[in-house]
């Protein structure tokens, strides 16, 4: 009885920590899913959170705004048989972003037919005064190249919530549809 018990509280937490998913058509040549509760970034959400002056294909952050996916592309001279050499720019690129950073994984991986260049990765900002507090984050980001366009796909969350989060990114780059 006690064993059945058991199993019945493992099975309710385990299907009340899953997250439900739902297929997005981002644009015309790009499909994925994201978890429910993502929604797309207020205007004012951008504003506070990309200082960039590249507009983003599309930005989408959780009811807390605790962690958000993002989709943007630049327009490169990469080939697309440059994938190991886009890696290892992309690496140094990471590593210089940030004041630390921890590689969980990293590689080249085949998605839907399409190579990816993927880095997991956490890091850390460390304030500029000491009133301020370190800046630590989880990120999954995913490179590809098609028709003369590097694209970026990347996962961000506050690393005080990435063992929520984790399971749920890769299960977002796992079903990106480019065309």
């Amino acid at each position: 009885m006690r064993i059945l018990i058991l199993i019945s509280i493992l099975t309710f937490s385990l299907s009340a920590n899953a997250q439900k998913f739902v297929k997005h058509k981002v644009t015309e040549n790009i499909k994925l899913k994201l978890p429910q509760e993502f929604v797309l970034m207020t205007d004012e959400d951008k504003e506070q959170r990309y200082q960039s002056a590249r507009i983003p294909i599309a930005l989408f952050t959780d009811n807390d705004r605790l962690a958000e996916f993002g989709i943007n592309r630049s327009y490169s001279v990469w080939q697309e048989g440059d994938m190991k050499m886009l890696k290892e720019f992309y690496q140094a690129s990471i590593v210089e972003l940030f004041d630390k950073v921890e590689f969980i994984d990293q590689g080249i991986k085949t998605i839907n037919k399409r190579d990816y260049v993927f880095f997991e990765f956490e890091s850390v900002v460390y304030p500029e005064n000491k009133f301020q507090r370190n800046i630590t984050k989880y990120t999954y980001v995913m490179y590809t190249l098609a028709g003369g366009t590097t694209y970026v796909f990347n996962f961000t969350s506050e690393l005080s919530v990435k063992e929520k989060w984790q399971e749920s990114a890769h299960k977002i780059m796992e079903s990106i549809k480019l065309k």
